[in-house]
């Protein structure tokens, strides 16, 4: 017969559980290694930044020159008109006068205006392009030497575009050639067909006086 089981034969007793059913725990897959970026990828990352925000910012740039330019051209057409309505009450010589103040006032604020923003010179250029026929071919583009070293700088002449340095023409002006057809786009001749829409008949002679200065 059995020896009976007390606490002192339990000593080495260890208590038995049944074993786990099913599949084993699959193992965590590796991660993935980090790829640090080279110096090659971040000059990269920096060249493309640097383009973007140049684009950006001449886009930004020439949009703001065209609605200064615009924004002096209606400031002009106002201080113009305002200078036409008391002529009919005049006599000839001061109506004349008066005028030739109106327009001296004002070539003095546009030539300001181009000194101090040479993004207007960039977009007095392209508007006097964009009302020549489309099918011009190569354009010669006759300029004052500091706004066509200012057009090289800026690089935004189109490769159409031949840039020339006419010692004639001022800061501002521009005279603009092809094969078949001449626009004169000088500030003068500007100036003076504002005045013809405002003053009519009477601006002929304020045009006489313009070409007796130019001359």
């Amino acid at each position: 017969m059995s020896a009976v089981m007390n606490r002192d034969n339990l000593v080495q007793f260890e208590r038995w559980l049944p074993p786990e059913m099913g599949e084993p725990a699959a193992e965590p897959a590796p991660a993935e290694p980090v790829m640090q970026p080279t110096v090659r990828d971040l000059e990269a990352l920096e060249q493309q930044a640097r383009e973007e925000g140049y684009a950006a910012g001449h886009a930004e740039g020439m949009a703001a020159a065209r609605d200064l330019m615009n924004s002096r051209m209606a400031k002009l057409d106002a201080l113009l008109e305002s200078a036409a309505r008391p002529l009919h009450a005049m006599d000839e010589g001061v109506e004349l006068e008066l005028a030739r103040l109106a327009m001296t006032v004002a070539r003095q604020v546009l030539s300001h205006e181009l000194r101090t923003s040479p993004d207007l010179v960039v977009e007095a250029v392209r508007q006097a392009a964009l009302a020549l026929p489309a099918a011009s071919g190569n354009l010669r583009v006759r300029l004052h030497a500091d706004d066509l070293a200012l057009l090289r700088t800026l690089g935004v002449a189109e490769e159409s575009w031949q840039l020339v340095a006419d010692p004639a023409m001022q800061r501002g002006d521009c005279m603009l050639e092809t094969e078949r057809s001449r626009l004169d786009a000088r500030l003068e001749t500007r100036l003076a067909a504002v005045v013809d829409a405002v003053l009519g008949a009477e601006a002929e002679d304020l045009d006489a006086d313009a070409d007796e200065v130019r001359g």
